[in-house]
């Protein structure tokens, strides 16, 4: 954990939810939806994954593209 931190300058959970939400960005630019991103990156409801979309990107996914 000391050297992941150490070569990221984050935890594993910080680079995990990087991770997700660039997938995220990636499954939305294909116009998919909001359902199929929130799905495929691991959320259990899309109202979770739009919270955390928000609180990481400022604005909710259907305003993003």
């Amino acid at each position: 954990m000391r050297l992941f931190r150490r070569d990221t300058h984050m935890s594993f959970g910080q680079w995990r939810q990087r991770v997700r939400m660039l997938h995220a960005l990636a499954v939305l630019a294909e116009g998919r939806s909001i359902l199929e991103a929130a799905l495929e990156c691991g959320y259990s409801s899309p109202s979770a994954f739009s919270a955390m979309f928000r609180r990481s990107l400022g604005r909710p996914p259907k305003n993003y593209f």
